[in-house]
């Protein structure tokens, strides 16, 4: 037996005993119905929340406490907002003769693109140049530091664009409201379809190598990895306000979307309720127990095995590698991508929470590189 088995069983081992404390992601409702917001979110350096609500004209601050009060008003449909490098709020004003106003820190107003039809979302660019989507007109302007835009994308697919994130390569990515396709697109204008949520996409989110979004007619959060493996990361489909477990709890109508600075927590603006909802725990599902470089790749059997309904699994990489662990039914269906991200050399311990799939036997691989392994789990309920 090698050190790193040893460590191995004797996390094992500790990790049994304490089965009954296993971290997950939690939703709670920091600033319940009925509030003055629906929709788009955008935070600033000292972490106010900024939320505009559509088919109305204000824009709500909400502080980090949970405070809330109304920031900017006069406006038309404000819909996904953001901030720039200078402090100041960007808004589409969604009318058809529209326009982008931005608001100083203290709430004063100027004008940044006078006339524009149909803005719905925009988002900056590292560049200083601002993204701006169309949800009426179904394309993608491109505006300058001094508002000058022009068309940049049309066509490609998209319908009903609103979601707009910036990956880590400084691609695009577009997510359309009325289908629920997400795309990738490269400066030089190349998309690709990423994911298919068949369904409504309120907005997006992009943090620590993944995509979050909002399934706003089927009441869920997704998390989707850029080579689109797609996961339910909370909800379970039915409309409500149900804190607690991510797997357990209900939303209605998610629709804004924005991570913490970190990435280890998700806010949710429910369009119906109108509420904020907050997912914590984002990034607890992969914790690295050992930064020991192990000599070979080892799996362990998840513990505890049988399990209801969550059990544990533990592997260990000796090089830097992409590292995927899939879990799928006993007749090969994947169900649910655990791991999907490039990781050091190390000893890793994953979750899987079998909550909403039945009792039976489930299969997880454990693909690095060239090593892939498959191992037996049985959920008994």
């Amino acid at each position: 037996m090698n050190k790193i088995t040893f460590i191995i069983l004797n996390i094992c081992l500790v990790s049994f005993i304490s089965l009954n404390n296993l971290i997950s992601q939690v939703v709670s409702t920091p600033v319940p119905a009925v509030s003055t917001f629906n929709d788009g979110l955008a935070m600033d350096s000292e972490g106010n929340i900024f939320a505009s609500r559509y088919f109305s004209t204000t824009i709500t601050k909400i502080t980090p406490s949970g405070e809330t009060s109304i920031f900017a008003t006069g406006l038309n449909n404000p819909n996904g907002t953001t901030l720039g490098s200078d402090g100041y709020l960007y808004v589409p004003n969604n009318v058809q003769a529209g326009s982008i106003i931005k608001f100083s820190p203290s709430g004063i107003s100027e004008p940044f693109i006078p006339s524009i039809p149909y803005p719905s979302t925009v988002i900056f660019r590292d560049d200083g140049k601002m993204y701006i989507c169309s949800y009426q007109l179904n394309l993608v302007y491109l505006a300058d530091t001094a508002g000058n835009y022009s068309t940049l994308y049309t066509g490609n697919g998209m319908n009903g664009p609103v979601g707009m994130r910036i990956d880590n390569n400084g691609n695009l990515l577009l997510a359309n409201y009325t289908d629920g396709k997400i795309f990738s697109v490269t400066q030089s204008g190349v998309f690709s379809t990423i994911a298919d949520l068949n369904g409504i996409i309120g907005f997006i989110e992009f943090a620590n190598g993944y995509i979050y979004a909002t399934g706003f007619d089927l009441n869920r959060i997704y998390k989707i990895s850029l080579s689109g493996d797609i996961s339910i990361l909370a909800g379970t489909g039915n409309a409500g306000q149900t804190n607690g477990p991510a797997s357990s709890a209900t939303f209605n109508g998610p629709n804004g979307i924005l991570a913490s600075p970190g990435g280890d927590s998700l806010f949710i603006s429910d369009y119906y309720p109108r509420s904020l909802r907050l997912i914590s725990g984002v990034t607890v599902g992969v914790t690295n127990i050992s930064s020991l470089i192990p000599e070979n790749y080892e799996i362990s059997q998840n513990y505890p095995n049988p399990f209801n309904p969550e059990t544990k699994i533990i592997y260990q990489i000796p090089v830097r590698e992409n590292v995927i662990i899939k879990v799928s039914d006993v007749s090969g269906k994947e169900i649910e991508t655990l791991v999907n991200e490039i990781q050091n050399p190390g000893t890793y311990q994953v979750n899987f929470n079998g909550v909403n799939y039945s009792s039976g036997v489930y299969l997880y691989t454990v693909q690095s590189g060239s090593f892939s392994k498959t191992m037996k789990m049985i959920l008994i309920k």
